[in-house]
C-alpha cells in the first residue's frame, strides 16, 4: 500500500503536473520587409520591423507601401507565440492560431515539443496578406484536444488617403 501510495504521489508531481502548468506567456508580431536587393527576382533578402503588438511608438498607417513607421513596403506578418511551463514537458502539444480580419479568419496550427518550456519555447506563425484592416489574434495551447491556455491581441493595421 505504502508503495502505491508513492507511486502515485511520483507520477502526480511529475507526470501530469509538468504539462498543466504550460501556457501561453506572450504573442509578438513583426512586419516583414521583403525586398529585391539584385533585382534578380530569385535574390529576395529582407528584415523584419520590432514588435508591433502593444507598441505605442509605431504607426501601422498604409504598411503596404511603406508608409506609417515601416521600414519598408510589407503585407506579410511573422506572429510569434511565446509559452513557458514550470518544469519540462516533452509531450507533444498543439498550439492553435486564429487570425481574424474583416471578413477573413486563418486558423493555423502546429505540433510541437519542447523539452525546457521554463525558458520561453518560441512557435512562429505567417500571416500573408496584411497590413490595411486591423487583426485579432486569438493563441490557444492544447493538450489532447482541451485547451489548457489562451491569449488574445491585435495588430491595429490602418489605410487610408
Amino acid at each position: 500500500m505504502r508503495t502505491f501510495l508513492l507511486f502515485l504521489i511520483v507520477v502526480f508531481c511529475f507526470g501530469a503536473g509538468s504539462f498543466s502548468q504550460a501556457k501561453i506567456t506572450g504573442i509578438k508580431a513583426k512586419l516583414f520587409y521583403n525586398e529585391m536587393k539584385t533585382g534578380n527576382p530569385k535574390d529576395v533578402s529582407g528584415n523584419f520591423s520590432p514588435n508591433v503588438i502593444d507598441n505605442q511608438e509605431f504607426a501601422l498607417w498604409n504598411t503596404i507601401i511603406g508608409e506609417g513607421s515601416a521600414e519598408g513596403y510589407s503585407n506579410q506578418t511573422i506572429v510569434i507565440v511565446e509559452i513557458s511551463a514550470k518544469g519540462m514537458s516533452n509531450k507533444d502539444q498543439t498550439l492553435k492560431l486564429t487570425a481574424k480580419s474583416g471578413k477573413k479568419t486563418l486558423t493555423q496550427q502546429q505540433n510541437f515539443s519542447c523539452v525546457d518550456c521554463a525558458k520561453p519555447y518560441k512557435v512562429l506563425f505567417i500571416l500573408n496578406e496584411t497590413g490595411c484592416e486591423k487583426v485579432s489574434l486569438k493563441a490557444e495551447l492544447l493538450n489532447n484536444n482541451k485547451v489548457v491556455s489562451t491569449l488574445n491581441k491585435s495588430i491595429d493595421f490602418e489605410c487610408g488617403e
